[in-house]
């Protein structure tokens, strides 16, 4: 075989063994992906998504913060919203946007506990969500215990709420 046919054959070989390693890390990644993973990668690329939530509620904005047990996303609108991650049926992004695998690790551990936690202590206005989109909480966010959310509402009384049940909190006027 001459020299210059023996050199492109190793070329070929080369490139299609590349291409080989390409396509398995690609498969490896994808079968390593975790949904918080994705949220993660979504959120580093500021990428417009829509959210559903298993109450049949949707939000439309930019993924912020991904956290242990929640994420938080800016709408469109400019208001915070924190959805505990039990409580997301999807996350869609619009066409074209490139495909993510969820291989990314969540690089915070705060909880959606501390945080409400802390939007408590600035005695935040809130509009809380559970699992029925008709029940909405609105008032000023006054504690966080151990499984509980306490609410002062508007126009009087108080809402004491099983934290389990939290789907979605929204900043409705900040601190």
């Amino acid at each position: 075989m001459p020299l210059a046919a023996w050199v492109a054959s190793l070329v070929a070989d080369e490139a299609a063994a590349a291409r080989a390693r390409t396509t398995w890390l690609r498969r490896q990644a994808a079968e390593e992906g975790t949904f918080a993973g994705a949220l993660v990668d979504l959120a580093e690329r500021a990428a417009p998504v829509v959210v559903h939530l298993h109450n049949g509620r949707r939000h439309r904005g930019t993924l912020v913060v991904v956290g242990r047990d929640f994420a938080a996303l800016r709408t469109v609108g400019g208001r915070d919203v924190l959805i505990a991650q039990r409580g997301l049926a999807s996350v869609r992004t619009l066409p074209g946007n490139a495909v993510t695998v969820g291989d990314r690790p969540v690089l915070t551990e705060l909880t959606l506990a501390e945080t409400l936690a802390a939007l408590a202590g600035e005695r935040a206005r809130v509009l809380l969500m559970g699992h029925d989109p008709t029940d909405a909480l609105v008032g000023e966010l006054r504690a966080v215990g151990t499984d509980l959310v306490t609410i002062r509402l508007d126009g009087g009384g108080t809402a004491y709420v099983s934290s389990s049940s939290v789907l979605e909190l929204s900043v409705t006027v900040s601190g």
